[in-house]
């Protein structure tokens, strides 16, 4: 008679909603022949119940003891029978689904272990499982949270306080082969539950980030490490045409790329961020193999200057806007001592990684960035002078691709002081290049977007490697010297008297380009 009232095989409410009595089953002949045949088995922690009172209908005590409140207590496994009656035996595996509420609430609050102990983090899975899905503990000062594989859904832009290090399972890139998916059983993923899909919606200008966007923002000493993270926003909206962010990862930093609005990002003070690490992190890769078929591919009345929208129709590829996004911060010293390191990405709807405003001591590494709407690897530092920043060993592939013929580069920047690019790999197509000069050099040292660049400034290209998509390096002698032609790139000659694929344009101020080949 019990059993028929127990939740139906499957059902995701079966273990999330099992009990109301904080103190969980009392006394009875039944309750103490479970206990006995029980009391001994390994105990789990079984998160809040509101629904079904099984113990009271079973009489089972000890099997189960669920706080309300959000409160958590320890409680036996029921026996194989009960399982079996909610459908659980067959589909309890350790690899799951958590709703973004179910695992994100432990990150905002600090929930943690003391005195060096672990503190085991049960999760209720959206079929119902129960699962140490996460721990944590202080390590060196910092509350280290590790996730074990599986899907973690994420539905706003959340805040990871400071001194707080983001774990998962393992390492999903392999360097070596970086477009090469990881089994994904063994991953620990996060994926986004919603995303842009509206050209016209209030992206830049919305009075709330955290509800507007998808993803982390990085506080200062925070470390995210093997994990990876699928976005699904499907379009660039138009009042991000100016980049304002949207980024899979985030420092602290202004909403609007000028801050001229006095809303942060994820709701927090923008403040710079200093000393976050991003390392083995995979982007946009999850769903890219059901969606790399639309890549590049033409989008009826999507078409710049033909009388078309230009971009206003979403284009299918599920991704993030940006990879890696460093905003304008509200304090004069900006962002300080961040380092990207073994990052690969299969798409965004913008650029890959994007350093803003003030930044000091920055280091991206060994990234692979491919398929995307603007340019891949760009230091926007606008008037504010970014100084000590180098991107070293890095692959670009397709820029610009997710915007057909419209906007994008291996490497652009836009004002700096100093930035040192080292042993860069770009693969891009050959082209008409479009309206706006699209994929027409390596690099791109660009006088729009604010930029400022001291007399003292200096760009030092070191060693390269230009190629188009099918691997065949450019020569200047098929190239062009000077400004772009279509179906031409195009070459110039450094301060150091060596000629590199790079381009000036639209700069009122003198560039120092300093190249150096392999």
């Amino acid at each position: 008679a019990a059993g028929a009232l127990l939740p139906p095989p499957g059902s995701s409410r079966a273990w999330e909603s099992l009990a109301t009595s904080e103190d969980g089953c009392r006394d009875g002949a039944a309750g103490d022949a479970a206990a006995a045949e029980f009391g001994g088995a390994s105990r789990r922690v079984v998160q809040r119940a509101t629904v079904y009172s099984l113990c009271a209908l079973l009489g089972l005590h000890g099997v189960l003891a669920i706080g309300t409140g959000g409160r958590y207590f320890r409680a036996a496994p029921a026996p194989a029978a009960l399982k079996d009656a909610v459908g659980l035996s067959a589909q309890c595996d350790n690899y799951q689904t958590y709703a973004y509420a179910e695992w994100s609430g432990f990150v905002k609050s600090g929930r943690c272990g003391a005195g060096g102990e672990a503190l085991a983090l049960n999760l209720t899975s959206k079929t119902g499982c129960v699962v140490q899905a996460m721990s944590c503990a202080m390590e060196k000062g910092r509350k280290v949270y590790r996730f074990r594989a599986g899907v973690f859904e994420i539905g706003e832009q959340l805040l990871v306080p400071e001194a707080t290090n983001i774990i998962g399972a393992a390492n999903p890139n392999d360097m070596s082969a970086p477009t090469a998916s990881p089994e994904w059983r063994s991953q620990t993923l996060f994926l986004a539950t919603r995303g842009a899909t509206d050209y016209d919606a209030i992206y830049c200008h919305a009075a709330n980030m955290v509800t507007t966007r998808v993803g982390f923002v990085l506080s200062s000493d925070v470390t995210v490490r093997d994990v990876s993270y699928q976005g699904v926003d499907t379009i660039r909206p138009g009042d991000n045409g100016g980049l304002c962010g949207g980024g899979a990862f985030e420092t602290k930093g202004c909403a609007r790329n000028d801050c001229g609005s006095g809303v942060n990002n994820a709701g927090s003070d923008g403040m710079a961020s200093v000393n976050v690490l991003i390392e083995n992190v995979r982007l946009n890769d999850y769903y890219f193999a059901a969606d790399k078929a639309k890549v590049g591919a033409n989008i009826p009345g999507n078409q710049c200057g033909s009388g078309g929208c230009c971009m206003c129709q979403p284009n299918g590829i599920r991704s993030s806007q940006v990879g890696v996004w460093v905003p304008q911060t509200r304090n004069p010293e900006g962002t300080s001592n961040l380092t990207v390191w073994n990052v690969v990405s299969s798409s965004t709807q913008a650029d890959g990684v994007n350093l803003h405003g003030k930044v000091v001591s920055a280091l991206v590494q060994n990234a692979y960035f491919q398929n995307t709407g603007d340019d891949v690897y760009a230091l926007w530092g606008a008037n504010l002078v970014p100084t000590s920043v180098v991107f070293r060993s890095c692959v670009a592939v397709n820029p610009g691709v997710l915007r057909p013929n419209w906007y994008g580069n291996c490497v652009a920047t836009y004002g700096f002081g100093s930035v040192v690019f080292e042993d860069i790999t770009c693969k891009a197509p050959t082209g008409g290049h479009g309206p706006q000069n699209m994929n027409a050099a390596m690099f791109v040292f660009y006088g729009s977007f604010g930029a400022k660049h001291p007399p003292w400034n200096r760009a030092d290209i070191k060693g390269w490697s230009f190629q188009d998509m099918q691997g065949n390096g450019y020569q200047k002698s098929s190239g062009v010297v000077g400004n772009p032609v279509p179906w031409k790139m195009t070459w110039n000659k450094a301060k150091s008297g060596v000629f590199a694929p790079y381009y000036i344009n639209g700069a009122s101020q003198p560039i120092n380009v300093y190249a150096t080949p392999r």
